[in-house]
């Protein structure tokens, strides 16, 4: 994984190549002027990480959208917004329900509660008859989740990042 010691640069550099052409997106010609500014495009290891712990904070939080909050905390915080949209998608259709399910069984244990067999439904009797014995628990699993995840996520990119430097300092050092 690290045999290339600039290895987290690099892939975070392929995300920033199309800056111009997000600043240049029909949907995105309103806030041209604040996708100029290059703190949202800076590649360091600050502001990367910052970015990578959030997206994955999100990506962990049962919201019905993520890129509209990842977007908002990325301009108000200043951060790198390719990582922090790229890393939304940890969750997916294939990850979701398995996840989801895990925080639920988190949220279970955490609270002595007995894991309530559901089966899900888009409808309104659902959410007002069978959301209520699920969902403190699964906000409980959902929140520590989200926090653990995030919090490794931040610690191993930054010792990754770290330790690409480091060989990078070795490697320019044995050939100089």
């Amino acid at each position: 994984m690290l045999d290339n010691p600039r290895m987290p640069r690099r892939l975070f550099k392929r995300l920033n190549r199309t800056r111009q052409a997000w600043r240049e997106h029909w949907t995105l010609r309103p806030f041209r002027k604040v996708l100029a500014d290059p703190a949202f495009w800076s590649l360091n290891r600050r502001s990367v990480t910052r970015s990578f712990a959030i997206g994955l904070f999100i990506a962990c939080s049962p919201l019905p959208t993520h890129m509209i909050p990842a977007a908002l905390v990325a301009l108000v915080l200043r951060i790198n917004l390719p990582v922090i949209l790229t890393t939304l998608f940890v969750t997916n259709p294939l990850t979701m329900v398995p996840l989801y399910f895990f925080e639920y069984w988190l949220g279970c244990k955490l609270l002595g509660l007995q894991l309530e067999p559901f089966a899900f439904e888009m409808s309104h009797d659902w959410f007002v008859n069978h959301l209520l014995p699920v969902w403190k628990p699964f906000v409980l699993g959902s929140i520590v989740t989200a926090l653990v995840v995030s919090l490794v996520g931040y610690i191993m990119l930054g010792l990754a990042w770290h330790l690409s430097l480091v060989l990078k300092y070795h490697k320019r050092k044995n050939a100089g």
